[in-house]
Parts: structure tokens; C-alpha cells; sequence
């Protein structure tokens, strides 16, 4: 019988005792046993297996794979707690990677959370199940897997400048792409283009609670299903789109051109239309042919360019970024307590990172409802997040993590494009997302800590930024 095995048999033996009053605190969890050693040296195959082992014992039963592995009596006993807990462990966080959504940062980052706070397991569940709590040697036991220091690192980063181009040809592909991004005839009706909804001097965003495409047949702009995420900083996604329906930024580009909403095409073979068009401009077709010889106008060669741009679109030197690089005074006061708190609540975890975000799909309404607290009435497109493209039940409600940087000038916030203010996009987070209530003085420092968040393009912050900036 596995060491997981022993674990739940113990776990439903250990509880139903303490329901029936049966005397079981002289059954520990079998984790007990396994951890009375002293861990052995970081970075040891001893450290690894006494680690997962220890993991196995006291996260599995919830965090595992499997998600049958509460005992049947004991759930009716404690009216369905048991399986609300396993329920909630699977949406927090599982112990078997799945970089399909999430990043292993962040998993690491979740870990180093729960390793500072020890707010987990739950107390409800420590009761019914006695030896389940993490001890000081359970702690130095998963530190030798997940240091502090590789969790800090993980945590920030800085954002770099682009790197200058690798030769004359790349050069060409980025001032193709600009050239493209701005350019309004990848549209049916010549008039929206990519910069249309991700405007460079709105945050990357147009600022929109949903952005407007082609008319419709009633003569008005259609309106996109969920809020436009913003533009910049987003190469190093997960995957793109809030419910990750395309792999990356080349792919992202060829969805609007496609989009009989967004940009008025339907079919594929359309592409043959907007490559058409596009011939038609003899500036074009020397720069298609410097950036990709005789391979033509065609849809990859259209979506790469604009991808290639896409990755200049780096915004460094913010307040943060500064602070971080040394300069203690780029920071206020208030935003340097944001930071701290930011970092209480729990914030860093998930937009953790350079960009601040976008390394993993995370549920929605996990001690809240977003939909009750940032959600229009008979709001339904793009409602189920990483569902929509998957199809699987487990993701529902899972939303790729917004970025943070230059979060302050990209209003309206969430999917739904409901929360105007970021005061409020900030506690209304921490409502669904955060253990501990939100204080009016927690919100307004985390709120002074975002908006330090702001950087600029090519030397000029984003605040700043004028269309002549940002013209091709």
C-alpha cells in the first residue's frame, strides 16, 4: 500500500474518531513519522524525497491529483466538509505541475506562501485530523526544495528594454510589424486596426469596457465580448487572450482580422483579401520582402511581423523597477507599505514576475464571487475563462492573471471592463482572492504601489505618450 494510500485511510480514520468522539488524538497523520528526521542538505535527492514525501502525507489528500480522497462516512459525518475541502485544495493549488496552467513559479511562489503564513491546512480540517498542521520540520523539510531566496527571485523581476534587433532582416520584420499594427486595412471596412483597441497611449488598451469593431448590420460599431487586455509587456504570457486561446503572440494576431466582430472577416481564405489589399502598397512589398525574402504577403508571414513588433512593446524604468535596481527613494511611503501588504494578501503570488502577471489562470471567486461584486447584469460572453476554450468543467471560471504593470492606465479592470477606479478594482480583489478583509488603508497603499507600476517606451512614460509618439 502507497505512502498516499496509508495517508487517506488515515486521514478517515483519524477524523471520524474525532467527529464520534472516539479518542484519536494518539492517531497522528502517518506525515508525523515521516518527518521526525532532521531534513537532510538543500538540493539532495535525500531533501527531494523526504520533501515529497512529506507532501504526499499532508497536502495530497487535497492537492494531489486524485480528487476521491476524502472517506465517504466522514463527509456525510461533518455534512460535506470534506469534500468542500478537497474542492477548494484542487482549486488553489495541485502538487502535480501543469504548465498548461500555471507556471512553475508559481507554484513555488503558492508553496512559499503557505510556508509563511501556515494557514494551511485549515483549522476545521487540523481538528478532525490531528498531526496535519506543518511543524517547524515540515517547514525545513519542503525549504529544501523551495528556498526563500529562489521564492524572492521569483517573486519581482525588472523589465528590460528590447534587445536591439539581431540583424538588418529582424530590423525589417519589426518595422513591418509596427507598420501593420497600425494599419486599418487587415479590417473589412479599412477603419480598425490592432492599435485601434490596444492604443500605445492608453496603457495598451482603448480605455473601453468593450472595444468597438466593424458595424453591424445596424449601421453601429459591434462591441468585443470582454474587455481588451493590454498590449504591452505581454510576450512572456502563459498563453494569450484571458481564456488562453492562443499560444502565443503570433498566433493572438491572426484572432481579430478573423473576428467578424472585431475586425469583419470570417473565413480563412480571407487572408487572401487582406494580403490582396496590402499588395497594393508598393512601400509594403519591399519591406515584406526585406523581412521575409519571397515568401510573400501572406497570413504567417502578416502575423509574424506584427508579433515581432509586438515583443518590442517593453515598458522599463518605472518608479518600481528603480526602487528595485537600488534607488529606495523612487518609492513613496505609502507604496512601499502597499508593497508590504501586497505582498500579505497574498497579491504576489500569482502576479508575481517581471510583467506582474500572466504565468498562470487562476479561479475568479475564490473566497468571493467576482461575478457578484464586478459583473454586469445577463453579462455572458466570455464568462467562463479558460472553459470557453478548453471545454473542461475544472476550468471554469479560471481567467489568465492580468498584468500589473502600468495597471493605472489601463481602466476599466477585470474581463468585464465594470470597475472603473483601481481603489476598487483593488479591494474587490481582495474580497475574492484574499483571506483577510480589506482595510480602507490597505487599499489605498497597494492602490500607491500600482500605480509606481508605470513605465515608458523608448524613454517617455506612458503617462506621457502622444500619438506622434507612437506613430509607424
Amino acid at each position: 500500500m502507497n505512502i498516499k494510500t496509508l495517508s487517506k485511510y488515515a486521514i478517515g480514520a483519524g477524523a471520524i474518531g474525532a467527529i464520534l468522539g472516539g479518542g484519536t488524538l494518539g492517531l497522528l497523520h502517518l506525515a508525523a513519522a515521516i518527518t521526525t528526521q532532521a531534513a537532510p542538505p538543500a538540493g539532495t535527492p535525500e531533501a527531494k524525497a523526504q520533501a515529497e514525501a512529506s507532501m504526499q502525507a499532508k497536502c495530497a489528500a487535497c492537492h494531489g491529483a486524485a480528487t476521491d480522497t476524502y472517506n465517504p462516512l466522514l463527509n456525510i459525518l461533518s455534512f460535506g466538509m470534506m469534500q468542500r475541502d478537497v474542492e477548494a485544495g484542487q482549486r488553489s493549488f495541485c502538487i502535480v505541475p501543469d504548465a498548461s496552467v500555471r507556471a512553475s513559479a508559481v507554484d513555488l511562489l503558492k508553496m512559499d506562501q503557505v510556508l509563511i503564513r501556515r494557514h494551511m491546512p485549515p483549522l476545521a480540517y487540523r481538528v478532525m485530523h490531528p498531526g496535519t498542521g506543518l511543524t517547524e520540520q515540515d517547514v525545513a523539510t519542503l525549504r529544501s526544495l523551495y528556498s526563500t531566496e529562489a521564492a524572492d527571485a521569483a517573486r519581482y523581476g525588472i523589465i528590460s528594454p528590447a534587445p536591439e534587433p539581431a540583424d538588418a532582416q529582424e530590423a525589417a520584420k519589426i518595422q513591418l510589424g509596427k507598420l501593420l499594427y497600425n494599419d486599418a486595412r487587415l479590417s473589412t471596412t479599412n477603419a480598425v486596426a490592432c492599435a485601434s483597441c490596444h492604443d500605445l497611449t492608453k496603457g495598451g488598451t482603448d480605455n473601453l469596457a468593450k472595444s468597438e469593431g466593424v458595424p453591424g448590420a445596424d449601421g453601429k460599431p459591434q462591441l468585443g465580448g470582454v474587455n481588451a487586455p493590454t498590449v504591452y509587456n505581454t510576450e512572456t504570457n502563459i498563453r494569450q487572450f484571458w481564456d488562453g486561446r492562443a499560444a502565443d503572440l503570433k498566433e493572438q494576431a491572426g484572432g481579430p482580422p478573423l473576428n467578424p466582430v472585431e475586425m469583419g472577416y470570417a473565413h480563412p481564405e480571407d487572408w487572401n483579401k487582406i494580403a490582396a489589399k496590402l499588395a497594393q502598397s508598393p512601400e509594403l512589398t519591399v519591406i515584406f520582402a526585406a523581412a521575409f525574402g519571397d515568401k510573400g504577403i501572406t497570413a504567417d508571414t502578416i502575423t509574424e511581423a506584427i508579433a515581432a513588433y509586438e515583443k518590442t512593446l517593453r515598458t522599463p524604468d518605472s518608479a518600481f523597477d528603480r526602487y528595485q535596481q537600488g534607488d529606495k527613494a523612487a518609492l513613496s511611503e505609502a507604496a512601499i507599505a502597499g508593497k508590504a501588504a501586497f505582498e500579505q494578501q497574498g497579491c504576489a503570488t500569482c502576479h508575481s514576475g517581471p510583467t506582474m502577471g500572466g504565468q498562470s489562470f487562476e479561479y475568479i471567486n475564490t473566497y468571493a464571487n467576482l461575478r457578484d461584486l464586478a459583473t454586469p447584469p445577463n453579462y455572458t460572453e466570455g464568462a467562463y475563462g479558460l472553459a470557453d476554450f478548453t471545454k473542461k468543467e475544472a476550468h471554469k471560471d479560471m481567467f489568465r492573471v492580468p498584468l500589473l504593470r502600468n495597471v493605472a492606465l489601463t481602466a476599466p479592470y477585470f474581463h468585464t471592463g465594470s470597475v472603473n477606479k483601481l481603489e476598487d478594482a483593488v479591494r474587490i480583489m481582495i474580497q475574492t482572492q484574499g483571506k483577510e478583509a480589506p482595510t480602507d488603508e490597505a487599499v489605498q497603499n497597494i492602490t500607491a504601489f500600482l500605480q509606481a507600476q508605470t513605465g515608458k517606451l523608448n524613454g517617455k512614460s506612458l503617462d506621457a505618450l502622444t500619438p506622434e509618439d507612437v506613430k509607424p
